[in-house]
């Protein structure tokens, strides 16, 4: 995952959930951690998922906080279970750019 981003950006980050190249089966997951930077945002609630994909929302005001630099990106999965599988990966950083104006438009 190659992205730029801006302070003061406010959309969805999309992230593509695949496990041996096929899209994650959702009935067998419990619960998935999204970290970017130190914003931590779970699925399911505040990331939502659709065809495969899911939607990790930024704010304003969120994306005000993140520094000027690459911002590190780590997925955490819980597979459900009796004895849950818990699998992690990190992924290319996202790079934020300054923003001139600091106003929540």
């Amino acid at each position: 995952m190659s992205l730029k981003i801006m302070q003061g950006d406010q959309y969805a980050i999309v992230f593509t959930g695949t496990q041996d190249g096929a899209p994650l089966d959702l009935s067998k997951i419990e619960m998935i951690e999204f970290i970017v930077g130190k914003l931590r945002k779970i699925y399911p609630g505040e990331v939502t998922a659709n065809d495969g994909k899911f939607y990790f929302p930024l704010t304003q005001e969120e994306t005000f906080q993140f520094k000027s630099a690459s911002q590190a990106v780590q997925i955490r999965i819980k597979f459900t279970g009796a004895e849950p599988v818990i699998i992690g990966t990190s992924i290319e950083g996202i790079r934020v750019s300054d923003s001139i104006s600091k106003v929540v438009l």
